[in-house]
């Protein structure tokens, strides 16, 4: 599992246990990592709060991406989306994208269905 900013979430509070497991894809890693820090601390937090609920905090995409979830923050009045799967089975969140909210959708279906 990548961290963001490089701490881990036990290393933010050891006695949170929380119900599912975050897993970054190659993708998502390198676009958090070309955020500003502050910014990638709100994301971390972000996480974490999707840890305890993750189906009713994103909202479920509509056509092609209804596998797809969305989580929505706002920072220094910009709007940022986590963009997600869900697997029921194995308790994890697979974040497929984050980033600004301008062209997410539309990098996110070509992330999905690039051939």
């Amino acid at each position: 599992m990548s961290s963001l900013t490089g701490i881990s979430i036990e290393s933010i509070s050891p006695t949170l246990t929380l119900q599912w497991a975050i897993i970054l894809t190659r993708t998502a890693d390198k676009a958090q990592r070309k955020l500003d820090k502050p910014l990638r601390i709100v994301l971390r937090d972000a996480l974490i709060r999707l840890c305890t609920d993750p189906e009713h905090l994103g909202e479920r995409l509509s056509q092609p991406l209804t596998s797809v979830y969305s989580h929505h923050v706002k920072y220094q009045g910009k709007e940022f989306r986590i963009g997600y799967q869900i697997n029921f089975e194995t308790k994890t969140i697979l974040i497929l994208l984050i980033g600004p909210h301008e062209n997410f959708y539309r990098s996110l279906k070509n992330l999905l269905y690039a051939s």
